[in-house]
């Protein structure tokens, strides 16, 4: 007797039993062969073992593509392949690689890993020989030139250096240390949530008050050079701009205060080397990076007013022609005395009178003035009429 049983003969058993298995279920039901209930009955037992079937299949092929063809044979020969590099230096690189989440850090001439099982590394915009690096969930820092590792990673969180010092975070504290990891500054200061820079610039450093969350200046001691008391803090070219319930004031890199927080707006162009400051009463004057007045009085704009007059268009010669014509009435419009200036401020705009000489008449105090006669300017949004000499009419 021949014990061998083919796939074939095996498979023709399996969905005999199974056809067989789903007749006995339906004679409970009332089934009889040959009837029309009872082909109806065969036909969704064969859909339903088809579909079976072709689940099977399917999970069958996919397990053997998966676990066979790509981890056994595919993947083994790509998981070194790069498909992203990105130098820190002339030769050192980061490389991601395929089928995997971390990189590493290569030498490209040398054509060797030198640190391996790295999830990323961020490098400073000054030229520092330290990057920060990523290796199992903690941070530490890495040599750009040779790619060695200066500073274990050992802290929860790390910034980059600026100015020779770094923050960082360790044991739910946030200290600031040297290139050979020695800790400079410990004051007990906390990392506040607002994807703080901790930054250096001209020897300071914005943080944050533990105590009501202020912002303010540290200097390279750890010492409060500036008091936590603004709402911002941003440094612009040489000076620190100081933000306090929407209002602004400057401070020089020496920590002199060149303007007052009382200004809706301060503007530095650093190119020209302009201050422009904005005024709470709406005017404007731009000063040199040494705080002396350039333009006292700052004009963004300045436009022609018109006013509509009627005027009765009698012409003679054509009334006789046409009499409809001789009654018509043409709007003529004129230029009136005075011109009106724009200054903007922040998100607004604000109107005063000039003469035709230059002369200021009123200051910037209206969010518009339009001509209504010859000389006299109906400004909003108050609606007042004032007159050319910035008088009140009415």
């Amino acid at each position: 007797m021949n014990k061998n049983i083919s796939f074939k003969l095996w498979l023709t058993v399996l969905c005999k039993g199974i056809c067989q298995f789903f007749q006995r279920v339906a004679r409970l039901f009332g089934y009889k062969e040959g009837t029309v209930f009872g082909k109806v009955v065969w036909r969704i037992c064969a859909c339903c073992i088809t579909l079976l079937l072709s689940i099977f299949t399917i999970v069958v092929v996919y397990t053997f593509v998966y676990e066979v063809v790509y981890c056994d044979w595919i993947r083994p020969h790509t998981s070194e392949v790069v498909y992203d590099e990105r130098y820190l230096s002339n030769h050192i690189v980061y490389q991601n690689l395929y089928y995997q989440n971390e990189g590493r850090i290569y030498d490209d001439v040398q054509k060797k890993v030198v640190v391996d099982k790295v999830d990323w590394v961020v490098t400073s915009d000054e030229p520092d020989s330290l990057a920060v690096f990523s290796k199992g969930g903690k941070r530490g820092y890495l040599n750009r030139f040779t790619g060695e590792i200066e500073i274990p990673a050992i802290y929860t969180r790390a910034w980059v250096f600026s100015e020779g010092l770094a923050a960082v975070e360790k044991d739910g504290e946030l200290l600031f240390i040297d290139h050979s990891g020695h800790v400079v500054i410990d004051k007990d200061f906390e990392v506040y949530s607002d994807d703080p820079e901790y930054a250096f610039h001209d020897g300071y450093c914005v943080m944050q008050s533990a105590v009501d969350g202020k912002l303010g200046l540290i200097d390279r001691e750890g010492n409060w050079a500036l008091q936590p008391e603004y709402d911002g803090i941003t440094h612009e070219y040489s000076f620190w701009k100081v933000e306090k319930d929407e209002i602004y004031g400057l401070y020089s890199d020496k920590m002199e205060l060149m303007f007052d927080v009382v200004n809706p707006q301060i503007e530095i162009d650093g190119n020209a080397e302009v201050i422009e400051v904005r005024f709470p009463d709406h005017t404007a004057k731009r000063f040199d990076i040494e705080g002396n007045v350039l333009v006292d009085f700052v004009i963004d704009h300045v436009t022609n007013m018109h006013y509509s007059t009627t005027e009765l268009n009698n012409q003679a010669e054509e009334a006789e022609e046409d009499d409809s014509y001789s009654n018509n009435s043409f709007v003529i419009y004129a230029v009136a005395q005075c011109q009106k200036y724009l200054v903007s401020c922040g998100y607004y705009d604000y109107y005063g009178l000039i003469d035709r000489n230059g002369r200021i008449i009123t200051q910037p105090e209206y969010s518009s003035i339009d001509a209504i006669a010859e000389d006299l300017y109906l400004c909003q949004p108050h609606g007042i009429i004032i007159n050319g000499k910035g008088e009140r009419v009415k």
